[in-house]
């Protein structure tokens, strides 16, 4: 019986225009007033996510989403957090230091806006930024910032091949300390170790009191593959990497054909639920 739905965001439930479709949206709505929670996952702040949330319905008080890759774990009606795992300024430091010789940067994302360090790899800028001018954003030196200071995420986003050539450089021993995963084929998250969709699900369904197994995520990039692999029924979007179909019970349609209605009608039609 499947109890509670959750859900990754970009490249899952949005379309290429970055919209919920009419018939995702009566899906959402028909699996919420049948009792099925409804949870969004997603790599995004709360604060771009209000508009989707009203969207789906998700306003009252015992509804809750899942923001930051699994960093924050908050009621969806106010913000209000629940679980939280975050980064130092030593931890920023550290990955400062042990990207120099990769020609990759990071930006550091916290509560308010995005951190850029003073000057970038000569043609090598963090890519994070230009797709998405809108967020507020600071360039700062990562040396002087306050000891007590504490990030959601750090990003680093560059053209997928360099990134992934870059990536190979990477000490092991740098990253069995942090939680590291693309969200997007051009973007790789560090997180705090203990991170990630499917311990924030775990939690989650341990304050919600509702087995692991009565649940399904449904995602499409490797940073979805922790709660697909937990969950009771976990699936890939047509779309997906090849990973996350290789470990999802099953795949549905696309992003584009609204994988995410397809796959909660089948369950609500057959009785899945």
């Amino acid at each position: 019986m499947i109890q509670l739905i959750a859900i990754d965001l970009d490249g899952t439930l949005l379309n290429k225009d970055e919209l919920i479709s009419k018939r995702n949206i009566e899906a959402l709505h028909k699996a919420h007033q049948q009792g099925i929670k409804i949870v969004i996952c997603t790599g995004r702040p709360y604060f771009f996510m209000k508009q989707f949330l009203e969207e789906i319905g998700l306003t009252s008080p015992d509804d809750y989403i899942i923001t930051y890759n699994g960093a924050l774990v908050q009621k969806a009606a106010t913000g209000e957090i629940l679980v939280e795992q975050t980064l130092t300024k030593d931890d920023l430091l550290k990955w400062q230091e042990a990207l120099l010789p990769t020609d990759l940067s990071l930006n550091a994302i916290d509560f308010d806006g995005v951190y850029t360090p003073l000057t970038y790899p000569k043609g090598r800028e963090n890519t994070y930024l230009t797709s998405r001018p809108h967020l507020p954003n600071w360039a700062v030196d990562f040396n002087t910032v306050s000891e007590d200071h504490r990030y959601n995420k750090f990003v680093i986003a560059q053209e997928p091949n360099f990134l992934d050539e870059r990536r190979q450089l990477l000490s092991d021993e740098l990253l069995k300390n942090y939680s590291v995963m693309k969200s997007q084929p051009d973007l790789l998250e560090v997180m705090n170790v203990e991170a990630d969709k499917g311990k924030a699900l775990v939690l989650l369904a341990e304050k919600l009191n509702i087995p692991i197994e009565n649940m399904m995520a449904i995602g499409d990039q490797p940073n979805d593959l922790p709660m697909i692999q937990r969950a009771g029924i976990g699936v890939a979007m047509a779309n997906a990497d090849a990973l996350v179909k290789e470990a999802a019970d099953e795949v549905t349609l696309s992003n584009e054909e609204d994988g995410v209605a397809a796959v909660i009608e089948k369950y609500l039609t057959e009785g899945g639920n």
